[in-house]
């Protein structure tokens, strides 16, 4: 592995995630490499899907599908899907993302070291979240159903790659296991709902689509921006919070799944359902969402008391 590519892994987490950038360094010494290696693969594919503006369908359909060969165990010369990429990542704005991708073939290297049962369920991951991305560039969430699957897409393959890595790397077996297969993505989905619902403002406003099932709830994009609607945008948001609070009992279940070994891990899941969990609280009721300056977030004191007990925090949630 080189350690100047490793070097440059750890510092752009820090640049293009300040979530994670914070918890995966609470993860346990066996897989704290191989989950920030795969973050940042995912966050590159993720680039090619959501920050092309003006979309291009068709070049990003085929950045993307390099972006996973590249991250496969076939045995192929990459220099032409490095060059590639490289030359298109001038089309992503900002600035921390452009570099991060521009540099994949810093990121391969370093993952490229990891073992290969690592390197397949990382891949098997990669490309199930290729795929519905890719179904996603040109179709819109109307229903719940429509969310659902696409947060499967972003979400609940990060979620998927985590456990079988997991399973894989602490031979967690029987009920366990089971339990965390059955779990990992509705956790995946908890999370994707609660940023999704916390940033539909700057989504309406900045971007050519949202992911608010407007069908099913009956009001259109306009309606969630004029203050005239508040009662029909309001009324939006308590079912789309009855959604997200359906997630909550399997986060239980999934922690309560995991090793008790899995200190790390365990810490990491907390922190980051715990920040969720008090998202959600500040969302409820609150017509910020729709017409505030800024994302709705939790306050720097309860950022505090989550980060000096997450699990205590959130063991002791209720809703």
């Amino acid at each position: 592995m080189s350690t100047e590519s490793m070097k440059f892994a750890r510092k752009i987490l820090k640049k293009v995630s300040r979530s994670f950038a914070l918890t995966i360094p609470m993860l346990d010494k066996e897989i704290q490499d191989e989950v920030l290696l795969t973050y940042l693969q995912d966050r590159i594919l993720d680039n090619f899907e959501d920050e092309i503006q003006p979309p291009n369908f068709k070049l990003q359909q085929d950045l993307m599908d390099r972006v996973s060969r590249i991250f496969s165990t076939e045995d192929y010369n990459r220099n032409q899907d490095f060059k590639l990429i490289k030359e298109n990542s001038s089309l992503i704005e900002k600035a921390d993302l452009e570099k991060l991708t521009r540099n994949i073939d810093l990121i391969y290297q370093v993952y490229q070291s990891f073992d290969d049962q690592i390197q397949k369920i990382s891949h098997k991951w990669l490309e199930e979240m290729n795929q519905g991305m890719q179904k996603f560039l040109n179709k819109e969430v109307n229903t719940f159903a429509d969310l659902d699957e696409y947060c499967y897409y972003v979400a609940g393959t990060v979620g998927g790659f985590l456990t079988e890595t997991i399973i894989y790397k602490f031979e967690i077996k029987g009920e366990q296991k089971k339990l965390l297969k059955e779990n990992f993505n509705e956790a995946g989905l908890f999370l994707q709902k609660v940023n999704l619902i916390r940033d539909i403002r700057e989504d309406l406003e900045n971007r050519n689509k949202n992911f608010w099932p407007l069908k099913d709830l009956d009001v259109t994009a306009k309606d969630l921006i004029e203050p005239q609607q508040k009662e029909k945008s309001m009324a939006a948001l308590s079912v789309m919070l009855k959604d997200l609070k359906e997630h909550i009992p399997a986060l239980k279940k999934y922690y309560q799944a995991l090793p008790s070994e899995l200190n790390g891990y365990k810490k990491f899941f907390a922190v980051n359902n715990s920040l969720g969990l008090a998202t959600l609280e500040k969302l409820e009721n609150n017509p910020k969402v729709f017409y505030g300056k800024k994302p709705v977030k939790t306050s720097k004191l309860t950022f505090l008391n989550i980060m000096r007990a997450p699990e205590k925090y959130f063991l002791a949630y209720n809703d």
